[in-house]
C-alpha cells in the first residue's frame, strides 16, 4: 500500500487512455416508472445498504450453485475450473488452479487492491494478470460452504446477484462514493488520501464539496435517512486541524464525511454510531434510507476474520427480522471492491472510472425471491438509483440516472410477505439449511422472545486507520 511513483502512474494512465477512453456520457433523465417499480414503491418503505469489505464475487461465491439442484434453482457464474497461468506472457512458468481456502485462511493476509494493481490484474479485459499484480497465489483462493456458510445461507434463502460490480476500478474510497453519488471525486481514484502532509488531501476535500450526491437531494426532501457508522466530530477536527481528533473527513468507508455540508447542525445528526441501528430496528423507527458500515474487525477486510464478519451481518439480519418494520424493508449487502482476489468476469466499460471488478450482492427481505440468482448487469449505483426512484429523488449523474434496478430479485405477486427466518450467531451455521418454502424451518418471531444481539465489539470508534482499511 502507499503511493505509487509518478512514472508508474503515468505509464498506466497512458495504458488506460488507450483502452478505456476518457470522458463521460451526458446526463440522462431519471428512470421511467414501471409496474414492478410501482409494486416496489407500494411494498417497501425502508432501503438499507450494508457494505462489507474487499472480496470479489469469486472469492465468496465462486463455487456457489455450479449446478441446478434442490438448493439451486439456477446456476451462478462462478470461478472457472481450469489452471490459470502465473505469467500470461510466459506460459512455461506454470499455472495455478483456483482452490478452496481452509478454515486456517478465514483471516487472510491483505493484498494489493489500489488503482494500479486493479488495472494490472485487469490487463485490458483479459483478467489474467492477478498473480503479476499480487505476487502470491492467495489471489486464487476462494471460500465455500464450510468457510462462509452464513453468506451461502443468505443466498439460498433470499437473493444473490452474480453480475454485480464495484463501480470504480480502484480501492475502497472511490467505490464507497458509488453508494451516494454517480461518480467519485477524481482525486479519490488513483491516490490514497488521508496521509500526513499529503498534497492531494485538500484537493480531495474541495472536489468532495463539489461532487453531486444524494445528501443534497435528501436535505430538500421529507425522506428520512441515516448513516450508521459514527457521530461526526467538529469539522475542524475532521479535516485534521485539531490534534488528538481523528481526521474522519478522509474516512474511506464514509465518503459523505468529506463534505463540509455534512457538519452543519441540522445535517450532522444523520450520522450516528453503528449500535443505534439495533434500537431503531427494535423500536420501529428505521429511516427510509440508511447505510451501515462495520467496524474494521467486523468488516471481512483481510486480515479481519470472516467468521466475525458473518456474525456481524447475522446480527443486522436478525435485528431487521425481529423489527416491526420487517414487512416493509429490504436489506442489500455487498463488498466494496475485490481486495486483490481473482475474479473471472471482465467488468463492463461505463466510462473512464470503471466499472471495477465483480463483487457479490445479497438482497434480504420478505418480498425477495427465495434462492434467486440475478444475472442482470448492475453496480452500486443500481442501489442508489433504487433509493432515488422509490423516494422520488433527483438522480445525481449519468451513472445512477441510467443504472439498471435490481427489481428482478423481488416477488410482489405473493399474497403476503415471507415470515422472518432467524439465523444463528457466534459461528454456528451450516449450509445448506432447510428451505423456507419446505415448511421445515422452525417458527421465528418476537413471540418466541427473540432479541437480536448487539455485537460485543461494536464499540464507538476511537480512531481511524485509513491506510490499512482501504
Amino acid at each position: 500500500m502507499g503511493f505509487r511513483i509518478a512514472v508508474a502512474v503515468g505509464i498506466v494512465l497512458i495504458f488506460l487512455g488507450a483502452s478505456y477512453g476518457f470522458g463521460q456520457a451526458a446526463p440522462a433523465a431519471a428512470h421511467h416508472r414501471a409496474t414492478q417499480l410501482q409494486l416496489f414503491d407500494s411494498h417497501i418503505d425502508h432501503v438499507v445498504f450494508l457494505m462489507q469489505e474487499n472480496h470479489a464475487f469469486d472469492s465468496l461465491f465462486g463455487v456457489y450453485c455450479p449446478n441446478v439442484g434442490k438448493y439451486c434453482w439456477s446456476t451462478a457464474d462462478g470461478v472457472p475450473n481450469k489452471c490459470l497461468p502465473l505469467y500470461p506472457s510466459n506460459p512455461s512458468a506454470g499455472c495455478v488452479r483456483p482452490y478452496n481456502f481452509s478454515a486456517a485462511w478465514l483471516a487472510p493476509p491483505d493484498m494489493e487492491h489500489d488503482w494500479y494493481s486493479t488495472h494490472l490484474a485487469w490487463n485490458s479485459g483479459s483478467m489474467n494478470n492477478f498473480y503479476v499484480a499480487e505476487g502470491t497465489t492467495e489471489t486464487f483462493g476462494h471460500y465455500n460452504a464450510s468457510t462462509v456458510p452464513f453468506y451461502w445461507d443468505l443466498a439460498e434463502q433470499y437473493g444473490l446477484a452474480d453480475d454485480f460490480f464495484s463501480p470504480d476500478a480502484s480501492y475502497s474510497l472511490a467505490n464507497h462514493w458509488g453508494e451516494v453519488a454517480s461518480s467519485p471525486p477524481a482525486e479519490s481514484q488513483q491516490y490514497y488520501i488521508g496521509y500526513a502532509g499529503n498534497p492531494y488531501d485538500q484537493i480531495y476535500l474541495n472536489q468532495s464539496n463539489h461532487t453531486s450526491s444524494i445528501e443534497s437531494t435528501l436535505l430538500n426532501s421529507s425522506v428520512t435517512w441515516k448513516e450508521y457508522d459514527y457521530g461526526l466530530p467538529p469539522y475542524a477536527g475532521a479535516i485534521g486541524l485539531v490534534p488528538g481528533i481523528p481526521a474522519t473527513a478522509f474516512d474511506y468507508w464514509n465518503p459523505l464525511a468529506a463534505r463540509a455540508q455534512s457538519y452543519l447542525p441540522h445535517i450532522k445528526n444523520h450520522f450516528v454510531p453503528h449500535s443505534t441501528f439495533f434500537g431503531d430496528a427494535k423500536n420501529g423507527t428505521l429511516p427510509n434510507i440508511s447505510w451501515i458500515s462495520p467496524t474494521p474487525a467486523d468488516s471481512d477486510h483481510p486480515n479481519a476474520n470472516l467468521t466475525t464478519g458473518q456474525d456481524w451481518v447475522a446480527s443486522i439480519v436478525d435485528a431487521l427480522e425481529a423489527s416491526p418494520e420487517w414487512n416493509s424493508t429490504v436489506l442489500f449487502i455487498s463488498w466494496d471492491e475485490y481486495g486483490g482476489f481473482y475474479d473471472q468476469v471482465a467488468p463492463p466499460y461505463l466510462d473512464s472510472v470503471g466499472d471495477g471488478f465483480r463483487v457479490p450482492l445479497l438482497a434480504i427481505g420478505p418480498w425477495v425471491r427465495q434462492g434467486y440468482i440475478d444475472h442482470a448487469e448492475m453496480n452500486f449505483n443500481s442501489i442508489l438509483a433504487l433509493m432515488e426512484d422509490r423516494f422520488n429523488l433527483t438522480c445525481t449523474g449519468p451513472r445512477d440516472c441510467n443504472a439498471k434496478l435490481p427489481l428482478g430479485m423481488f416477488d410482489f405477486a405473493r399474497s403476503s410477505p415471507r415470515a422472518p427466518i432467524g439465523f444463528a450467531t457466534n459461528g454456528s451455521w451450516s449450509y445448506p439449511m432447510p428451505l423456507q418454502s419446505s415448511g421445515k424451518l422452525p417458527y421465528f418471531g418476537p413471540m418466541m422472545g427473540f432479541q437480536p444481539t448487539v455485537p460485543s465489539n461494536d464499540a464507538p470508534e476511537t480512531g481511524l486507520n485509513v491506510v490499512d482499511w482501504s
